[in-house]
């Protein structure tokens, strides 16, 4: 295995932030959990459904919600709609066009997948600094 230099300035870029994992395919989850980790930042999850992204919502304030639009057919939209109630910036990923969000969420980031490392980082950074 080759490993490959990384600036450490890049290392830490997302140092300080917490981000909440909400996706249920496992090598998505586990890719997007160890990139956001290599960047500095805390990962909570990842979780594959919303029911335990609730429960850890309960007990965490994460700054950033990383979540997948469709959960084995269960669409995120109320979860999401709690999350901007609560004032919790998300990032949605997706296979679906951003059209295919419902009008009240169209405004939020989202990342089409399969996506590239870079865009996560750059998009937790952004939207987590806007708050």
């Amino acid at each position: 295995m080759e490993l490959v230099a990384v600036p450490s300035q890049k290392l830490n870029d997302l140092a300080g932030l917490s981000v909440l994992v909400v996706e249920d395919e496992y090598f998505v989850a586990s890719d997007s959990a160890r990139a956001l980790r290599d960047h500095g930042a805390r990962i909570l999850g990842p979780v594959p459904d919303t029911q335990r992204a609730r429960e850890l919502l309960a007990g965490e304030s994460p700054d950033v919600v990383l979540l997948d639009v469709n959960l084995k057919g269960e669409m995120v939209y109320e979860l999401a709609e709690e999350l901007r109630q609560h004032g919790v910036p998300m990032i949605f990923a997706t296979g679906y066009d951003a059209s295919f969000l419902p009008a009240t969420l169209r405004g939020e980031p989202c990342l089409q997948k399969p996506f590239e490392t870079h865009e996560l980082v750059r998009a937790v950074k952004v939207h987590a600094a806007r708050d």
